[in-house]
This record gives structure tokens, C-alpha cells and sequence, in this order.
């Protein structure tokens, strides 16, 4: 089954500034072997079995930047795909636009891995079988999100609480006391923003719980797919129509359906998360 890596590249970055400003966000941020974030996110989905293109969702201003980034590591000549956001926000209008985008263009059984850009894993193998698992999970129907192993009490990130694989609540960012009472129990893990769902499943899950975000997101496309040259495509969508629902994050619809959605399990040895992305 075809796998679609998607990158949600964005956000300015403020907890970093100077480092990290509007037209510089995070994933920009070289790092010591000369690799940004997002060339590392790249090449982190680039790498995974049988991928044949990453589509990016990105603020339109940041398009020809994030197209230099990743000219520069795409070694295999992947196809490259973008989708341009009027203006950077969370996650729900983004990713659906992505799936509508992976279903007309291929079919609803496509899956899509959602990778945040601005993520460090340095172990690609043991994220490569966390994935293999949670593609395994996604061909059966199943919506699946990422819980990282913690290994401190961090108030940065986001928690999920879990029963086995089951996924039981989102919690945002606690307090240091929180955090302590969250690793003593063993039942939270760190919310990475990763998501593997097939595309039409996810559709579906947005038509019945979120149907005004999937409205919005169809309405948004106000114009045809333009070619911009081999392996590069480009979509815009209109803010206004958007703007209402650019705030709103995946996680809250996919809650609502917690029979469908389940939990991978990846360690935390090489995984630093963004914080304030969660």
C-alpha cells in the first residue's frame, strides 16, 4: 500500500528567537552536522520503505525556502509535493487538505504518515519499526498517533494517557508537579504529533465529527493544481474561508473517536520533541 510521508512545516518559533523568527522558524535551525530539522525530517520519511514522495504543508511564504532544503538532501530525486498555507497555524485544516489532496490525486486507501518538521530522532531504525507497526495498525482502519516514552518530568510537551494501545486522553502542557505525577504512573506518554492514517479513513472521521473543518477545507481550493516544474506542485487555499478553523489541532476530533484510534509506542532514546509544536 502506497505511504505518503506529509510534513507539517511551520510556525515561527518564539521559545528560540533570535535563533528562530517569523521567516526562520524552528525546522530551519541548522544543527551541528550542517542539517536543518526539516532536511532531517526529510530524509527520516525519505528513508522508509517503498516512499515515493513527501508532501510538505507550509506557509506559502516559506514555499521556495523549503524547497532549498530539500534540494539539497533529496538524493534519490523524489517527487516533491507542497501545499501552501495562507498563514501557519495547527493541524486539523492542514491535514485535511493534505488527505483531500492524497485522495484525489490516488485513492482513499493511501496512507499518510504526519511528521512534524521540527523534530530530532537520531535512532532511524527503531523509528522505522514504529511506523512498520503503526502501517500495520493503519491498513486495518485504525487511526494512530505516536506516544514517546518519557524518561523525565517535561513540562514542554504535550501528554497522552494510554491503556496498552488504547488511547485514553490528550493533556496539554502540566505543570513540573504534573509532569512527576505522569512519569510515576507509567500510563502517559509525550504527544509527538505524529499521526499514520489512510486517507479516506481520515475523511470519513472529519465528515462525521469535525464536518465544518472538512467543509471549510473543501471550499478553500480556489484553484487547480498548478505545475511548477518536474516533481514540484503547488496548491493555494483561501484564508478567509479557513481562518475560523486554523486554530483547531487533529487531536480534538480524532478524541471523539477513541475506538479507532490507537496508540504506538515509540522509546525515548534519540527522540527530542519540539516544544510548544504539541
Amino acid at each position: 500500500m502506497r505511504l505518503i510521508p506529509t510534513i507539517l512545516c511551520g510556525g515561527a518559533g518564539s521559545r528560540l528567537w533570535p535563533v528562530s523568527r517569523e521567516l526562520h522558524p524552528k525546522p530551519f535551525i541548522r544543527l551541528a552536522d550542517g542539517q536543518s530539522l526539516l532536511q532531517k525530517t526529510f530524509l527520516r520519511g525519505a528513508a522508509l520503505s517503498g516512499v515515493e514522495e513527501i508532501l510538505t504543508v507550509t506557509n506559502r511564504e516559506l514555499f521556495f525556502k523549503t524547497e532549498d532544503e530539500f534540494r539539497e538532501v533529496n538524493a534519490t530525486d523524489l517527487t516533491m509535493s507542497f501545499i501552501l498555507e495562507p498563514f501557519g497555524r495547527n493541524t486539523a485544516a492542514a491535514i485535511a487538505a493534505a488527505a483531500l489532496r492524497i485522495v484525489n490525486l490516488y485513492n482513499e486507501d493511501t496512507l499518510m504518515l504526519v511528521l512534524p518538521a521540527d523534530h530530532l530522532i537520531s535512532e532511524q531504525e527503531a523509528f522505522a519499526v514504529a511506523i512498520a507497526q503503526a502501517v500495520e495498525l493503519a491498513e486495518q482502519g485504525k487511526l494512530v498517533t505516536f506516544g514517546i516514552q518519557p524518561d523525565r518530568p517535561e513540562t514542554g510537551y504535550g501528554y497522552i494517557e494510554a491503556d496498552g494501545t488504547n488511547v485514553l486522553s490528550f493533556v496539554e502542557k502540566p505543570s513540573l508537579q504534573k509532569a512527576q505525577e505522569y512519569l510515576d504512573s507509567g500510563r502517559f506518554l509525550w504527544n509527538s504529533g505524529m499521526f499514520c492514517f489512510s486517507a479516506g479513513i481520515l475523511l470519513r472521521e472529519m465528515e462525521h465529527y469535525c464536518p465544518d473543518i472538512l467543509l471549510a477545507t473543501k471550499l478553500a481550493w480556489n484553484n487547480p493544481i498548478q505545475q511548477l516544474e518536474k516533481g514540484f506542485h503547488n496548491w493555494n487555499w483561501m484564508p478567509k474561508v479557513l481562518a475560523p478553523f486554523l486554530k483547531t489541532q487533529l487531536i480534538m476530533p480524532l478524541l471523539k473517536n477513541r475506538r479507532e484510534l490507537l496508540l504506538c509506542r515509540v522509546a525515548s532514546v534519540g527522540v527530542i520533541l519540539a516544544p510548544g509544536m504539541l
